[in-house]
């Protein structure tokens, strides 16, 4: 991920779940073995009747205080930047 000053931060996945076409499920964290941060994400794709898909992604934190700071430090923000990268993506193939 890149924050709006520039700043570079690794991130680490895990897939848990894939179930094609429709559903990922993401162990999401730092770039670190036990990091204390990680949250668990579901990504689902639905299809829709003109064609296009809704994508939705969920995050589901372990406590609320983790879920505020997450938030807080602009989770929200930059699942918008990864959407706009993926749309990017999808219109250039």
């Amino acid at each position: 991920m890149i924050a709006p000053d520039g700043t570079r931060y690794g991130n680490r996945m895990e897939f848990l779940r894939i179930e094609q076409p429709a559903l990922l499920e993401v162990d999401h964290g730092g770039d670190a073995a036990d990091d204390p941060g990680k949250f668990r994400m579901l990504v689902t794709f639905d299809e829709q009747s003109n064609g296009k898909t809704v994508v939705t992604l969920r995050q589901m934190h372990p406590s609320k205080a983790q879920r505020d700071n997450t938030i807080g430090f602009g989770a929200v923000e930059y699942g918008v930047q990864t959407m706009n990268k993926l749309a990017s993506h999808m219109s250039a193939a």
